[in-house]
């Protein structure tokens, strides 16, 4: 669904969310190809801007269309690169050890894979530094929600504001600080792998 240009116009005005269920705005069109395959999508966020979104960072599920966000997307690739890479070296190592390949081979497919573990370490650190970036954004969110918590409950307790809004506003502070650390978590997984 979403991917192909028969199916796209079911998605078309439905709602955008982050994998952590914040919404994003809405599916307003889509980018294909002549072979009616959807190549990416535009995102309108927040009534304030546009973005264009590649169709490999969606998701559709049935809460709708989720978008996975470019940092988690990137370190996904570069952690499943690294383990198929790695893979191959061992098995490489031990078909070599048990001498079911020729010498030749193995140098020849052990430098190739050298290589390509070379580049895909130097991603690695690329995304990684995306992802500090990103933990320190969050960190930031954090204190700031915590900051606006205290102020409320501060007021709330000095009398200046009645039960019913102190609440409300409240539960929603309480939601997005329980969001922001579902993702912080996510994000030091990813750094930690």
């Amino acid at each position: 669904m979403c991917t192909t240009i028969e199916t796209i116009g079911e998605c078309l005005g439905k709602p955008v969310v982050d994998p952590y269920g914040r919404r994003l705005g809405f599916l307003v069109s889509f980018y294909s190809d002549v072979d009616g395959k959807v190549k990416s999508i535009e995102v309108n966020i927040g009534d304030l801007e546009y973005r264009e979104v590649p169709v490999e960072r969606i998701k559709v599920t049935p809460e709708g269309i989720v978008v996975i966000p470019e940092y988690e997307y990137e370190a996904t690739i570069v952690e499943n690169r690294l383990k198929n890479i790695k893979g191959r070296l061992a098995s490489l190592e031990e078909l070599y050890s048990k001498k079911e390949i020729a010498t030749h081979v193995y140098d020849s497919l052990k430098k190739k894979l050298e290589e390509e573990l070379a580049v895909v370490k130097a991603k690695s650190k690329e995304v990684k530094d995306a992802l500090r970036n990103r933990l320190h954004e969050i960190e930031d969110q954090v204190a700031e929600v915590e900051r606006s918590m205290g102020a409320l409950k501060t007021s709330y307790l000095a009398g200046e504001i009645s039960e019913k809004p102190y609440l409300t506003a409240l539960d929603i502070m309480k939601k997005s600080l329980e969001t922001l650390l579902r993702e912080k978590d996510n994000v030091k997984k990813h750094i930690d792998t």
